[in-house]
């Protein structure tokens, strides 16, 4: 089966991405094109356009967004009818996807990298995989694949070569050595994150505020980084609070405009005088990372801290 078959996406720049806010791989496929480009996510139900949701596109709207990028079919992502309604409010709307989860992620890497040295590959199974593979991805600026525990989709192959790959970082357990000897037999380079290479000699850590640190505590620990994900559990069930070094400059601010650890969504783009798309980027990756949570109320969001924030100072 063609990647390029059943739906075409032209080269383009986008404004927002909308996702199906309950699939975890279609967010950790768009998060690396997501900050690669500097595009913000919107997460929506499968079926219907939330009015938080439609509100949010219009706001984009009307600061100048033109283009939405869906990621994900019709039948098992995101419908029809919420294309409809991004289109009503004056949006082009250019649809990414493929029969299976692994078809778009490599539909993805195709249309939207068009050319990459490197990749990312994972189990699509194996949602602890997820977020760390996503970080990696972002920081090295290149697109996730994914593969099955013995066997490499074809559409998965098909990408690395449209895209002229020649190494993959693999990511997570449950991937055998009949994949990775399937990707060398191929001329592509194969390291194991956590195993042939320490995630430090790839992400500079100081660089990122160790961003990673929580991340690595909530999603992968117990799973490929053995001791030491251990230890930051151990640590993490010691004391919940979030020191303040793991969060960037951006999400400190928007952390300290919470007035006693709470408010308005609507209220902090004018508190942080950040745009609305990158205020909501900034709350959707500290939801992510359990460091703050939303609660509906009326027409709008109240963002609340999840943990406090601890200086280590």
């Amino acid at each position: 089966m063609s990647i390029l078959g059943p739906n075409v996406a032209e080269a383009s720049t986008y404004d927002v991405i909308v996702v199906r806010g309950d699939i975890l791989i279609d967010y950790t496929v768009a998060q690396a094109y997501s900050q690669k480009e500097k595009i913000p996510i919107l997460l929506t139900d499968p079926k219907t356009l939330s009015g938080f949701s439609k509100r949010e596109l219009m706001g984009f709207y009307d600061e100048g967004a033109r283009k939405v990028l869906i990621i994900g079919g019709t039948t098992d992502a995101i419908s029809e009818s919420i294309e409809l309604e991004i289109t009503n409010i004056g949006y082009e709307v250019t649809r990414i996807w493929d029969w299976d989860r692994a078809g778009t992620a490599a539909r993805v890497a195709i249309d939207l990298w068009k050319s990459s040295r490197e990749s990312v590959i994972l189990n699509g199974n194996i949602e602890e995989s997820y977020l760390i593979a996503s970080k990696f991805a972002m920081r090295r600026g290149i697109p996730i694949l994914i593969t099955n525990e013995n066997e490499i989709p074809p559409s998965t192959i098909e990408a690395l070569n449209m895209i002229n790959a020649r190494k993959v970082y693999v990511v997570g357990p449950m991937i055998s050595e009949n994949v990775v000897k399937s990707l060398t037999s191929k001329g592509i380079a194969v390291e194991r994150l956590g195993k042939d290479i320490n995630i430090s000699d790839v992400i500079d850590l100081e660089e990122e505020g160790l961003n990673l640190k929580i991340d690595v505590i909530s999603m992968v620990a117990g799973l490929f980084l053995g001791g030491l994900a251990l230890l930051l559990v151990f640590r993490l069930k010691k004391d919940d609070s979030v020191p303040v070094f793991v969060l960037t400059e951006d999400e400190r601010k928007l952390v300290q405009a919470l007035k006693n650890g709470e408010d308005r969504q609507e209220r902090l783009p004018e508190a942080t005088n950040f745009s609305r798309p990158k205020v909501t980027r900034l709350v959707m990756d500290l939801e992510s990372k359990g460091i703050i949570f939303r609660e509906k109320k009326g027409k709008t969001y109240k963002i609340k801290l999840d943990k406090p924030i601890k200086d280590t100072r």
